[in-house]
């Protein structure tokens, strides 16, 4: 899908089409990130950013509590 952009208070902007709008699950005032990757627009929304949040910090906490077990696997098989 083609979009064009406009110029709106000296800004590049680009409307959402609301199926877009829709799967992302979006309302007028949600919060968005917005993300380059290459040369790729990444727009996440609200709701995934926590969920991305939640998921790290999870990780770290099991990261840490398994921190002595992953250093043992880490140094393999002794010769």
């Amino acid at each position: 899908m083609l979009k064009k952009t406009v110029t709106i208070d000296d800004s590049v902007s680009i409307r959402l089409p609301e199926e877009i709008v829709k799967a992302l699950g979006l309302n007028p005032g949600s919060e968005v990130e917005l993300e380059v990757v290459g040369n790729t627009l990444v727009i996440r929304p609200e709701t995934e950013i926590k969920r991305s949040i939640q998921f790290i910090e999870t990780f770290q906490s099991v990261l840490e509590k398994r921190k002595l077990a992953y250093q043992e696997l880490a140094k393999g098989e002794s010769s």
